[in-house]
């Protein structure tokens, strides 16, 4: 059966996309986190139930990111370094990577990238709220690791159309068209909130507003894959960037170019290394 962009909304529309779920642990991790009678001891005990995100958690709890004077050699004690929230994002963020993986070497090839790509924007996203807003710094790294998770359902939809994956020009004119709408629904199964369930359907906009001419979520990842795309196939790709009205609004207007804030260059490094 050939894979078209009708086909692929029509399943949508339809609840026959299959669309990836997070682990059991990252859910539980964020209902607790968001009862405002947990605790991190409370979080902790859920992480503890899965080895490989325990392992995980304190591996980033003793990062160049959160290292303190001691190490951190239990998971409340790194999630005591750490804080609620960002234990809350990072438990989502650190199961996301086996989303994008397959078994078919052409959408493996595909899911890599798009990992690494979003990796790439999560890092510089979480800099720039820190740096540039009073959005969290966290919901940011959240925001740009999620905003391409629409391109694992289609692609993954592609492995049942041989000839589809043996067009590059077609299937990468199916991914960019589909994704935000799939990533967006996606978020909404998965309960996130308002603000970052928009991310994956607007961020390709330029002439948006922000929120009510405030920077949101929106502005600071695309601007963030802005900084760091390398795919010249990608719609953002060639955009002048004097239209990019979210530049105000993140007051990078004048340093688009290089991350100017201190300490900015590693500290992307360092987000990153910590999320791969």
């Amino acid at each position: 059966m050939s894979i078209t962009p009708e086909s692929i909304i029509d399943d949508l529309e339809n609840d026959r996309l299959p669309l990836p779920t997070l682990p059991e642990v990252a859910i539980r991790v964020r209902e607790t986190a968001d009862d405002d009678n947990a605790s991190i001891t409370d979080v902790a005990r859920i992480i503890e139930t899965d080895a490989s995100l325990s392992a995980r958690i304190v591996q980033v709890g003793n990062s160049a990111l959160y290292r303190g004077i001691n190490p951190a050699e239990t998971v409340q004690a790194a999630a005591m370094r750490m804080g609620l929230n960002t234990v809350r994002s990072l438990a989502t963020s650190l199961v996301m990577k086996q989303l994008f993986q397959a078994t078919h070497p052409v959408v493996d090839l595909y899911l890599r990238k798009a990992w690494k790509q979003s990796t790439d924007v999560a890092a510089l996203s979480a800099v720039i709220a820190k740096t540039s807003t009073d959005l969290e710094s966290d919901s940011a790294l959240l925001a740009g690791l999620t905003h391409s998770i629409g391109f694992s359902p289609i692609l993954v939809k592609a492995e049942s159309d041989p000839v589809l994956l043996s067009n590059s020009e077609a299937l990468e004119k199916l991914l960019y068209g589909l994704y935000p709408v799939v990533g967006s629904r996606i978020l909404q199964m998965w309960g996130f909130s308002d603000a970052l369930k928009k991310v994956p359907s607007e961020h390709l906009n330029i002439d948006r507003n922000g929120d009510n001419g405030k920077a949101d979520y929106v502005d600071v990842v695309q601007v963030a894959l802005l900084q760091t795309l390398d795919d010249e196939n990608h719609p953002l790709a060639g955009i002048d960037h004097g239209q990019v009205s979210a530049l105000d609004r993140l007051g990078m207007r004048d340093s688009f170019e290089e991350i100017s804030m201190a300490g900015g260059v590693i500290e992307v490094e360092e987000i990153r290394d910590a999320i791969l």
